[in-house]
């Protein structure tokens, strides 16, 4: 993935921020803290511009492969494959690089798309069907 060194960034400076808020309940210089918080904000508030700048044309792009796959079972294979065609239009391995999640299911709700699982007893593995999904407006 081309921007996953930034997420790696992005998911330090987010667990350095969380340890400096809990220092701050222990510690007596909180005005530091908080400078030091806002800087390191600041830093990760870059790098994630950067990791969303493109977006706008990976959204579309994902939404062109998504419309062929509209009303058809997904199996395993096809699952795979459609996620990886959306981390690689996307150019990293999650949809928002503030949550831990970074499966096929993450990536569909955060492009808007309309599906349902399917169990099939017997196997780990569900049947995916897209249904539709809700365009978004872009300008």
């Amino acid at each position: 993935m081309i921007k996953e060194s930034l997420e790696k960034k992005v998911n330090k400076l987010d667990g350095d921020i969380e340890a400096l808020r809990r220092a701050k309940y222990y510690l007596s210089n909180k005005e530091e803290i908080n400078e030091i918080i806002d800087v390191l904000n600041k830093e990760r508030q870059i790098y994630s511009d950067e990791i969303y700048l493109g977006d706008g044309k990976a959204y579309t792009e994902c939404l062109e492969a998504i419309l062929e796959l509209v009303n058809k079972e997904l199996g395993k294979d096809e699952q795979i494959e459609l996620l990886e065609v959306i981390k690689e239009q996307h150019g990293r391995k999650s949809p928002n690089i503030s949550k831990k999640s970074y499966g096929l299911n993450a990536w569909l709700k955060f492009l808007d798309v309309e599906c349902q699982w399917i169990d099939n007893e017997g196997s780990e593995w569900s049947t995916l069907i897209i249904t539709g999904f809700t365009p978004r407006i872009q300008n």
